[in-house]
């Protein structure tokens, strides 16, 4: 079951999936990178936060979107180990493309650390095509052109 986030019970579970899932492949980048819960906090008040139950009611993966006039961000996104594999990370794109229409915002964008192979060929499957390199960040810039009906 998808829904919004209620931070006081699922954030525990998000800085767990940030820390295990995505803060490794940034800390290749930046040494010793932590994050906190304030930190996290802090970051996902600017998105929409939606995570995903497993049939204990428990969470087992989120997306934090960020909208723009031009375009919608995927912030954050992240799933359990024991659910990947299974089309959650495919749910959660596909909820965010129709929110993107909905909002007639015309484009995706997300960034991926340079070595999460394993995500941009995810993304890229998906239609997500790097636009950008940052070397800075060691981080891609996918986009994806989002078509409305009708158009």
């Amino acid at each position: 079951m998808l829904r919004k986030r209620v931070p006081r019970r699922d954030d525990r579970v998000i800085y767990e999936l940030v820390e295990k899932e995505l803060l490794p492949f940034a800390r290749e980048t930046v040494p010793g990178l932590q994050v906190t819960r304030p930190e996290l906090r802090k970051r996902l008040r600017g998105c929409t936060t939606y995570v995903e139950l497993a049939p204990g009611r428990q969470a087992v993966g989120f997306i934090a979107l960020r909208t723009d006039r031009e375009r919608l961000t995927v912030e954050l996104l992240a799933v359990h180990p024991r659910y990947q594999g299974h089309g959650l990370g495919k749910r959660f794109m596909r909820f965010a493309e129709r929110k993107a229409q909905l909002l007639h915002l015309p484009e995706i964008v997300l960034w991926v650390d340079e070595g999460n192979e394993r995500a941009r060929g995810f993304y890229e499957r998906l239609g997500y095509i790097p636009v950008h390199f940052d070397p800075a960040m060691r981080c891609y810039l996918l986009t994806k052109r989002l078509t409305f009906a009708g158009a």
